[in-house]
Protein backbone atom coordinates (compact mmCIF):
# COMPACT_ATOMS: atom_id res chain seq x y z
CA UNK A 1 0.00 0.00 0.00
CA UNK A 2 1.27 3.33 -1.18
CA UNK A 3 2.59 5.93 1.72
CA UNK A 4 -0.64 7.97 3.38
CA UNK A 5 -1.19 11.52 3.94
CA UNK A 6 -3.92 13.12 6.11
CA UNK A 7 -6.92 13.90 3.99
CA UNK A 8 -6.38 10.86 1.66
CA UNK A 9 -9.71 9.11 0.66
CA UNK A 10 -9.38 5.01 1.30
CA UNK A 11 -11.56 2.27 0.97
CA UNK A 12 -11.53 -0.96 3.80
CA UNK A 13 -13.79 -3.54 4.29
CA UNK A 14 -15.48 -3.09 7.42
CA UNK A 15 -14.34 -6.34 9.72
CA UNK A 16 -15.76 -6.37 13.11
CA UNK A 17 -17.37 -3.57 15.87
CA UNK A 18 -15.36 -2.79 18.65
CA UNK A 19 -16.20 -0.41 21.64
CA UNK A 20 -16.47 3.21 20.04
CA UNK A 21 -16.07 2.26 16.20
CA UNK A 22 -15.01 -0.50 13.23
CA UNK A 23 -12.03 -1.73 12.44
CA UNK A 24 -10.83 -2.97 8.77
CA UNK A 25 -7.65 -3.72 6.99
CA UNK A 26 -6.23 -3.31 3.51
CA UNK A 27 -2.83 -5.39 3.97
CA UNK A 28 -1.27 -4.76 6.98
CA UNK A 29 -2.45 -1.10 7.94
CA UNK A 30 -5.56 -1.11 10.58
CA UNK A 31 -7.94 1.26 9.72
CA UNK A 32 -10.15 2.09 12.72
CA UNK A 33 -13.65 4.00 11.68
CA UNK A 34 -14.72 6.41 14.90
CA UNK A 35 -18.82 5.48 15.05
CA UNK A 36 -18.92 9.66 15.26
CA UNK A 37 -17.60 9.70 12.29
CA UNK A 38 -18.57 7.05 10.13
CA UNK A 39 -22.43 7.74 9.74
CA UNK A 40 -23.12 4.13 10.19
CA UNK A 41 -25.43 2.01 13.01
CA UNK A 42 -23.20 0.53 15.47
CA UNK A 43 -24.47 -3.33 14.65
CA UNK A 44 -23.94 -6.24 13.20
CA UNK A 45 -25.33 -5.44 9.38
CA UNK A 46 -22.22 -3.01 8.58
CA UNK A 47 -19.72 -6.24 8.74
CA UNK A 48 -18.70 -6.88 5.71
CA UNK A 49 -19.92 -3.13 4.35
CA UNK A 50 -16.96 -1.57 1.99
CA UNK A 51 -16.77 2.01 2.38
CA UNK A 52 -14.24 4.99 2.06
CA UNK A 53 -13.05 7.91 4.16
CA UNK A 54 -10.24 10.08 4.83
CA UNK A 55 -7.41 9.65 6.66
CA UNK A 56 -7.93 11.92 10.17
CA UNK A 57 -5.01 10.90 11.68
CA UNK A 58 -2.00 8.46 12.69
CA UNK A 59 -2.02 6.57 15.63
CA UNK A 60 0.53 3.99 17.10
CA UNK A 61 -1.12 0.60 16.14
CA UNK A 62 -3.98 2.19 13.58
CA UNK A 63 -5.17 4.63 10.88
CA UNK A 64 -7.83 6.95 12.12
CA UNK A 65 -10.05 7.82 9.41
CA UNK A 66 -13.51 10.00 8.37
CA UNK A 67 -16.08 8.60 6.49
CA UNK A 68 -18.58 11.79 7.07
CA UNK A 69 -15.50 14.31 5.95
CA UNK A 70 -15.46 11.87 2.68
CA UNK A 71 -19.38 12.05 2.26
CA UNK A 72 -19.52 15.86 2.91
CA UNK A 73 -16.32 16.57 0.21
CA UNK A 74 -18.26 14.02 -2.12
CA UNK A 75 -21.45 15.74 -2.02
CA UNK A 76 -19.71 18.89 -2.72
CA UNK A 77 -18.12 17.74 -5.48
CA UNK A 78 -21.38 16.31 -6.80
CA UNK A 79 -22.91 19.30 -6.18
CA UNK A 80 -20.38 21.33 -8.69
CA UNK A 81 -21.35 18.33 -11.30
CA UNK A 82 -24.70 18.96 -11.59
CA UNK A 83 -25.55 19.39 -14.94
CA UNK A 84 -22.35 19.75 -16.59
CA UNK A 85 -20.90 16.97 -19.06
CA UNK A 86 -18.09 14.74 -17.24
CA UNK A 87 -16.13 11.94 -18.45
CA UNK A 88 -17.21 8.27 -16.48
CA UNK A 89 -15.70 5.05 -16.86
CA UNK A 90 -18.16 1.55 -16.36
CA UNK A 91 -17.48 -0.61 -13.92
CA UNK A 92 -20.53 -2.91 -14.16
CA UNK A 93 -22.87 -3.94 -16.76
CA UNK A 94 -26.22 -4.48 -15.16
CA UNK A 95 -30.00 -5.49 -16.68
CA UNK A 96 -31.09 -2.21 -15.27
CA UNK A 97 -28.30 0.29 -16.18
CA UNK A 98 -24.29 1.08 -15.82
CA UNK A 99 -22.38 1.16 -12.47
CA UNK A 100 -19.97 4.36 -13.44
CA UNK A 101 -17.04 5.78 -11.61
CA UNK A 102 -16.48 9.06 -11.88
CA UNK A 103 -12.83 10.29 -10.48
CA UNK A 104 -13.15 7.88 -7.50
CA UNK A 105 -17.16 8.84 -7.06
CA UNK A 106 -19.22 5.64 -7.43
CA UNK A 107 -22.76 6.50 -9.98
CA UNK A 108 -25.66 4.99 -11.60
CA UNK A 109 -26.80 5.15 -15.15
CA UNK A 110 -30.25 3.58 -15.43
CA UNK A 111 -31.26 2.26 -18.60
CA UNK A 112 -33.95 5.07 -18.93
CA UNK A 113 -30.89 7.62 -19.12
CA UNK A 114 -28.58 5.99 -21.74
CA UNK A 115 -30.31 5.68 -24.97
CA UNK A 116 -33.09 7.40 -26.48
CA UNK A 117 -34.19 4.66 -28.22
CA UNK A 118 -35.64 1.62 -26.37
CA UNK A 119 -32.75 -1.10 -27.17
CA UNK A 120 -30.56 -3.52 -24.89
CA UNK A 121 -27.35 -1.61 -23.30
CA UNK A 122 -25.67 -4.69 -22.60
CA UNK A 123 -25.33 -5.06 -26.33
CA UNK A 124 -23.05 -1.85 -26.35
CA UNK A 125 -21.10 -1.55 -23.32
CA UNK A 126 -18.33 -3.43 -21.48
CA UNK A 127 -16.20 -3.03 -17.65
CA UNK A 128 -13.62 -0.14 -18.82
CA UNK A 129 -15.43 1.87 -21.53
CA UNK A 130 -15.06 5.45 -21.15
CA UNK A 131 -18.39 7.47 -21.57
CA UNK A 132 -19.76 11.15 -21.57
CA UNK A 133 -22.44 11.63 -18.22
CA UNK A 134 -24.33 14.46 -16.99
CA UNK A 135 -25.43 14.41 -13.31
CA UNK A 136 -29.19 14.84 -12.64
CA UNK A 137 -29.73 13.69 -9.03
CA UNK A 138 -26.99 14.48 -6.75
CA UNK A 139 -28.57 12.48 -3.68
CA UNK A 140 -29.39 9.55 -5.25
CA UNK A 141 -25.96 9.97 -7.62
CA UNK A 142 -28.03 9.24 -10.74
CA UNK A 143 -26.22 10.28 -14.17
CA UNK A 144 -27.16 10.17 -17.80
CA UNK A 145 -26.05 9.38 -21.18
CA UNK A 146 -28.26 10.22 -23.20
CA UNK A 147 -28.71 13.74 -22.50
CA UNK A 148 -25.37 14.35 -23.17
CA UNK A 149 -26.50 13.18 -26.69
CA UNK A 150 -29.13 15.50 -29.40
CA UNK A 151 -32.24 15.37 -28.58
CA UNK A 152 -34.56 14.12 -31.31
CA UNK A 153 -37.47 14.48 -29.47
CA UNK A 154 -36.31 18.58 -30.43
CA UNK A 155 -37.29 17.68 -33.41
CA UNK A 156 -41.13 16.24 -33.02
CA UNK A 157 -42.08 19.22 -31.01
CA UNK A 158 -43.87 20.50 -34.37
CA UNK A 159 -45.92 17.52 -34.45
CA UNK A 160 -50.09 17.62 -33.39
CA UNK A 161 -52.53 15.41 -32.32
CA UNK A 162 -54.26 13.88 -35.64
CA UNK A 163 -50.98 13.97 -37.56
CA UNK A 164 -50.13 11.09 -39.77
CA UNK A 165 -46.48 9.87 -40.06
CA UNK A 166 -44.71 7.16 -41.27
CA UNK A 167 -43.04 4.35 -39.20
CA UNK A 168 -40.68 1.47 -38.83
CA UNK A 169 -41.48 -0.82 -36.12
CA UNK A 170 -38.65 -1.45 -33.82
CA UNK A 171 -39.98 -3.59 -30.80
CA UNK A 172 -42.95 -6.42 -30.33
CA UNK A 173 -44.73 -6.91 -26.83
CA UNK A 174 -47.63 -8.52 -25.86
CA UNK A 175 -49.29 -5.63 -24.99
CA UNK A 176 -48.74 -3.78 -28.35
CA UNK A 177 -45.36 -2.69 -30.69
CA UNK A 178 -42.82 0.16 -30.65
CA UNK A 179 -42.40 2.09 -33.97
CA UNK A 180 -39.57 4.35 -34.95
CA UNK A 181 -40.23 7.77 -36.53
CA UNK A 182 -37.07 7.73 -38.45
CA UNK A 183 -34.93 9.86 -36.00
CA UNK A 184 -34.75 7.71 -33.01
CA UNK A 185 -37.64 8.63 -31.66
CA UNK A 186 -40.51 5.98 -30.48
CA UNK A 187 -43.88 5.94 -30.38
CA UNK A 188 -46.03 3.06 -28.61
CA UNK A 189 -48.50 1.84 -30.59
CA UNK A 190 -51.03 -0.55 -28.10
CA UNK A 191 -52.39 -3.78 -29.63
CA UNK A 192 -55.57 -2.34 -29.53
CA UNK A 193 -55.02 0.57 -31.62
CA UNK A 194 -53.05 -2.03 -34.16
CA UNK A 195 -55.97 -3.13 -36.35
CA UNK A 196 -60.38 -3.49 -35.66
CA UNK A 197 -59.36 -6.91 -34.31
CA UNK A 198 -57.60 -6.23 -32.37
CA UNK A 199 -54.73 -8.65 -33.17
CA UNK A 200 -50.77 -8.27 -33.21
CA UNK A 201 -50.10 -8.50 -37.27
CA UNK A 202 -46.97 -6.67 -37.19
CA UNK A 203 -43.87 -7.69 -37.69
CA UNK A 204 -40.26 -6.10 -36.92
CA UNK A 205 -38.57 -4.08 -39.71
CA UNK A 206 -42.12 -3.16 -41.10
CA UNK A 207 -43.08 0.27 -42.23
CA UNK A 208 -46.52 1.80 -41.70
CA UNK A 209 -48.52 4.80 -41.42
CA UNK A 210 -49.91 5.82 -38.07
CA UNK A 211 -52.04 8.70 -36.84
CA UNK A 212 -50.51 11.18 -33.47
CA UNK A 213 -52.61 10.47 -30.65
CA UNK A 214 -50.44 12.11 -27.65
CA UNK A 215 -47.29 13.43 -27.72
CA UNK A 216 -45.17 14.99 -25.01
CA UNK A 217 -41.58 16.22 -26.15
CA UNK A 218 -41.00 16.88 -22.51
CA UNK A 219 -41.85 13.70 -21.05
CA UNK A 220 -40.36 11.78 -24.15
CA UNK A 221 -44.11 10.56 -24.50
CA UNK A 222 -45.93 9.50 -28.42
CA UNK A 223 -48.63 7.24 -28.46
CA UNK A 224 -49.89 6.41 -32.07
CA UNK A 225 -52.01 4.63 -33.90
CA UNK A 226 -52.62 2.30 -37.45
CA UNK A 227 -56.20 1.50 -36.70
CA UNK A 228 -57.55 4.62 -37.00
CA UNK A 229 -56.23 4.80 -40.67
CA UNK A 230 -57.78 1.15 -41.54
CA UNK A 231 -61.34 0.75 -42.82
CA UNK A 232 -63.58 -0.33 -40.36
CA UNK A 233 -64.57 -4.04 -40.70
CA UNK A 234 -68.46 -3.00 -40.28
CA UNK A 235 -67.85 -1.01 -43.18
CA UNK A 236 -66.49 -3.49 -45.46
CA UNK A 237 -68.83 -5.92 -44.27
CA UNK A 238 -72.02 -3.39 -45.27
CA UNK A 239 -70.45 -3.27 -48.96
CA UNK A 240 -71.73 -6.83 -49.11
CA UNK A 241 -74.93 -7.75 -47.00
CA UNK A 242 -77.67 -5.08 -45.21
CA UNK A 243 -79.78 -6.33 -42.27
CA UNK A 244 -81.64 -9.02 -42.55
CA UNK A 245 -79.18 -10.87 -45.03
CA UNK A 246 -78.69 -14.53 -44.47
CA UNK A 247 -75.16 -15.12 -43.96
CA UNK A 248 -72.80 -18.11 -43.74
CA UNK A 249 -70.38 -18.18 -41.03
CA UNK A 250 -67.57 -20.10 -38.96
CA UNK A 251 -67.59 -19.95 -35.37
CA UNK A 252 -64.01 -19.11 -34.37
CA UNK A 253 -63.94 -17.99 -30.69
CA UNK A 254 -66.53 -18.35 -27.79
CA UNK A 255 -66.64 -15.54 -25.26
CA UNK A 256 -68.23 -14.52 -22.30
CA UNK A 257 -71.53 -12.73 -23.97
CA UNK A 258 -71.82 -15.31 -26.80
CA UNK A 259 -69.36 -16.09 -29.50
CA UNK A 260 -67.43 -14.76 -32.54
CA UNK A 261 -68.19 -15.56 -36.32
CA UNK A 262 -66.14 -15.26 -39.51
CA UNK A 263 -67.98 -14.24 -42.29
CA UNK A 264 -65.84 -13.31 -45.52
CA UNK A 265 -63.16 -13.00 -43.35
CA UNK A 266 -64.57 -10.22 -41.09
CA UNK A 267 -65.19 -10.99 -37.25
CA UNK A 268 -68.73 -10.49 -36.12
CA UNK A 269 -70.91 -10.78 -33.01
CA UNK A 270 -73.22 -13.64 -32.35
CA UNK A 271 -74.65 -12.74 -28.92
CA UNK A 272 -75.99 -15.92 -26.58
CA UNK A 273 -79.93 -14.52 -26.86
CA UNK A 274 -79.51 -14.81 -30.58
CA UNK A 275 -78.21 -18.14 -30.35
CA UNK A 276 -81.11 -20.85 -29.78
CA UNK A 277 -85.05 -20.47 -28.84
CA UNK A 278 -84.50 -22.12 -25.89
CA UNK A 279 -84.06 -20.06 -23.07
CA UNK A 280 -80.59 -19.59 -21.53
CA UNK A 281 -79.05 -21.68 -24.29
CA UNK A 282 -75.39 -20.37 -24.91
CA UNK A 283 -73.24 -20.74 -28.14
CA UNK A 284 -70.71 -22.73 -26.14
CA UNK A 285 -73.78 -25.33 -25.34
CA UNK A 286 -74.45 -25.34 -29.33
CA UNK A 287 -71.69 -25.31 -31.76
CA UNK A 288 -67.88 -26.52 -31.66
CA UNK A 289 -65.16 -24.01 -32.78
CA UNK A 290 -65.04 -24.18 -36.62
CA UNK A 291 -68.97 -25.41 -36.82
CA UNK A 292 -70.71 -23.75 -39.98
CA UNK A 293 -74.03 -22.58 -40.22
CA UNK A 294 -76.50 -20.20 -41.52
CA UNK A 295 -77.20 -16.32 -40.14
CA UNK A 296 -79.49 -13.68 -40.16
CA UNK A 297 -78.01 -9.84 -40.15
CA UNK A 298 -79.81 -8.33 -37.39
CA UNK A 299 -77.70 -5.23 -36.58
CA UNK A 300 -74.40 -3.23 -39.01
CA UNK A 301 -73.18 -0.08 -37.12
CA UNK A 302 -70.23 1.42 -38.82
CA UNK A 303 -69.34 4.17 -36.43
CA UNK A 304 -68.80 1.79 -33.97
CA UNK A 305 -67.57 -1.02 -36.12
CA UNK A 306 -70.64 -3.55 -34.90
CA UNK A 307 -72.18 -5.82 -36.54
CA UNK A 308 -74.28 -8.62 -35.13
CA UNK A 309 -75.88 -11.91 -36.31
CA UNK A 310 -78.64 -14.19 -35.11
CA UNK A 311 -78.95 -18.00 -35.29
CA UNK A 312 -82.51 -18.80 -33.96
CA UNK A 313 -83.61 -15.45 -36.70
CA UNK A 314 -82.25 -17.33 -39.58
CA UNK A 315 -84.48 -20.55 -39.36
CA UNK A 316 -87.95 -21.45 -38.32
CA UNK A 317 -89.46 -21.04 -35.24
CA UNK A 318 -89.60 -24.09 -33.65
CA UNK A 319 -92.45 -23.24 -31.38
CA UNK A 320 -94.88 -22.22 -34.50
CA UNK A 321 -93.68 -25.67 -35.64
CA UNK A 322 -94.68 -27.56 -33.11
CA UNK A 323 -97.93 -25.82 -32.03
CA UNK A 324 -98.97 -26.49 -36.00
CA UNK A 325 -97.76 -30.63 -34.98
CA UNK A 326 -99.14 -30.85 -31.71
CA UNK A 327 -102.69 -30.29 -29.73
CA UNK A 328 -103.68 -29.79 -25.92
CA UNK A 329 -103.96 -32.83 -24.20
CA UNK A 330 -101.22 -34.12 -26.73
CA UNK A 331 -98.38 -36.30 -24.61
CA UNK A 332 -94.93 -35.87 -24.78
CA UNK A 333 -91.37 -37.07 -23.42
CA UNK A 334 -88.57 -35.24 -23.36
CA UNK A 335 -85.22 -34.84 -20.53
CA UNK A 336 -85.43 -32.67 -17.41
CA UNK A 337 -82.95 -29.67 -17.95
CA UNK A 338 -83.33 -27.62 -15.28
CA UNK A 339 -85.13 -27.28 -11.94
CA UNK A 340 -86.42 -23.96 -10.08
CA UNK A 341 -88.03 -22.83 -7.26
CA UNK A 342 -91.38 -22.91 -8.99
CA UNK A 343 -91.34 -25.78 -11.22
CA UNK A 344 -88.43 -27.60 -13.90
CA UNK A 345 -88.35 -26.97 -17.19
CA UNK A 346 -87.69 -30.10 -20.08
CA UNK A 347 -85.84 -30.22 -23.29
CA UNK A 348 -88.61 -31.27 -25.91
CA UNK A 349 -85.76 -31.26 -28.24
CA UNK A 350 -86.23 -27.95 -30.31
CA UNK A 351 -88.21 -26.23 -28.01
CA UNK A 352 -88.20 -26.49 -24.02
CA UNK A 353 -91.41 -26.84 -21.63
CA UNK A 354 -92.48 -25.37 -17.85
CA UNK A 355 -93.67 -27.94 -15.41
CA UNK A 356 -94.67 -26.11 -12.36
CA UNK A 357 -95.12 -27.73 -8.93
CA UNK A 358 -98.51 -27.81 -8.69
CA UNK A 359 -98.36 -29.69 -11.97
CA UNK A 360 -96.31 -32.67 -10.43
CA UNK A 361 -97.31 -35.12 -8.83
CA UNK A 362 -93.48 -37.10 -8.39
CA UNK A 363 -90.17 -35.92 -7.68
CA UNK A 364 -87.45 -35.48 -10.58
CA UNK A 365 -83.81 -34.80 -11.22
CA UNK A 366 -81.78 -33.61 -13.87
CA UNK A 367 -81.46 -35.89 -16.59
CA UNK A 368 -84.66 -37.71 -15.66
CA UNK A 369 -86.92 -38.81 -18.45
CA UNK A 370 -90.50 -36.86 -17.76
CA UNK A 371 -93.87 -37.76 -19.77
CA UNK A 372 -96.54 -35.40 -19.15
CA UNK A 373 -99.31 -33.83 -21.48
CA UNK A 374 -99.66 -30.06 -22.65
CA UNK A 375 -101.80 -27.97 -21.07
CA UNK A 376 -100.78 -24.40 -22.85
CA UNK A 377 -99.25 -23.61 -25.83
CA UNK A 378 -99.01 -19.58 -26.04
CA UNK A 379 -95.81 -18.64 -28.42
CA UNK A 380 -92.36 -19.65 -26.86
CA UNK A 381 -94.12 -20.63 -23.82
CA UNK A 382 -95.47 -24.34 -23.58
CA UNK A 383 -96.83 -25.80 -20.67
CA UNK A 384 -97.05 -29.93 -19.62
CA UNK A 385 -98.54 -31.53 -16.59
CA UNK A 386 -97.61 -35.22 -14.96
Amino acid sequence: MKELNIGDVVEFKIEKLIKGGFLGHVGDVEFFLPKSLSGLKEDESVIGKNVKAKVKEFKQNSVVVDRKAYLNEVKEKLNSLKDKEIEAVVTKVKKNGLVIDVDGISGFVPKEEIFYKKIDHRKYFEEGDRVKVVLIEPERRVFSIKKTLPNPWDEVKNLNVGDRIKATVSHITEYGAFVDIGNGVEGFLHISEINWDGINDLSLGEEIEVEVVEINPEEEKLRVTRKNLLTKPASIFAEKYNVGDIVEGIVTKFINVGAFVEVDGISVLLPNKFVSYKKGEKANEVFEIGDKAKFKVITIDEDNNKVIISRKDAAPNPYEIFAKEHNLGDEVEGKVKYITDFGMFVDLGDVEALVRKEDLKDEFNIGDIFRGKIIEMNGDRIKLAQ
